[in-house]
């Protein structure tokens, strides 16, 4: 009798042990590349990863271009000026999406996790020069790369949080003529 009552109050233990919904959230976008848009007053990196319906962004508020100035800037990440986002969404992302003034109604976001702190660090260099015309009309273009990375990231949305020491964002390359 006392080896079936250990075995129903083992039986109850076990089933009574739950350790939740564990929701592993892990931001791989590496093989993605970094696109942007620029306005008067921000700048927006993103990857969308429309396998998986999600994507990542950094819009940087700011009348600086970072894009045509050799330098590395590092820049505090927050959830007012300096933003990432991390977001998942109910279908495809569509191309103009984050280009667009007024934010599309569709897709529907599902999560949006958005940036409390962390560091944006924006190094950019000149890594080609064409020249163009000959003589008096020649031109001078510089190909600028600047490339991103993000440190000691902290999103959070609703009662989740998602800490990364270390994202390697990607970068972007501009022509100024």
């Amino acid at each position: 009798m006392r080896y079936f009552f250990l075995f129903i109050l083992f039986g109850i233990c076990l089933n009574s042990c739950d350790d939740g919904d564990i929701i592993v959230t892990t931001l791989d976008f590496d093989a993605i590349n970094t696109q942007y848009c620029q306005t008067t007053s921000s700048l927006v990196f993103f990857k969308v990863n429309n396998i998986n319906r999600e994507s990542l962004s950094l819009k940087i508020q700011s009348q600086v271009n970072f894009l045509t100035t050799e330098d590395t800037i590092d820049l505090p990440i927050d959830a007012i000026s300096n933003v990432v986002n991390y977001r998942t969404y109910d279908a495809e992302v569509p191309q103009g999406y984050f280009c667009s003034s007024v934010p599309p109604s569709f897709p529907q976001i599902k999560k949006d996790f958005i940036s409390t702190q962390g560091i944006a660090v924006l190094s950019t260099q000149i890594i080609d020069t064409l020249i163009t015309g000959i003589g008096i009309e020649e031109d001078t273009s510089y190909v600028f790369r600047t490339s991103i990375v993000l440190n000691n990231l902290t999103l959070e949305a609703q009662n989740e949080t998602v800490t990364q020491e270390l994202i390697e964002f990607g970068f972007v390359d501009f022509t100024q003529e």
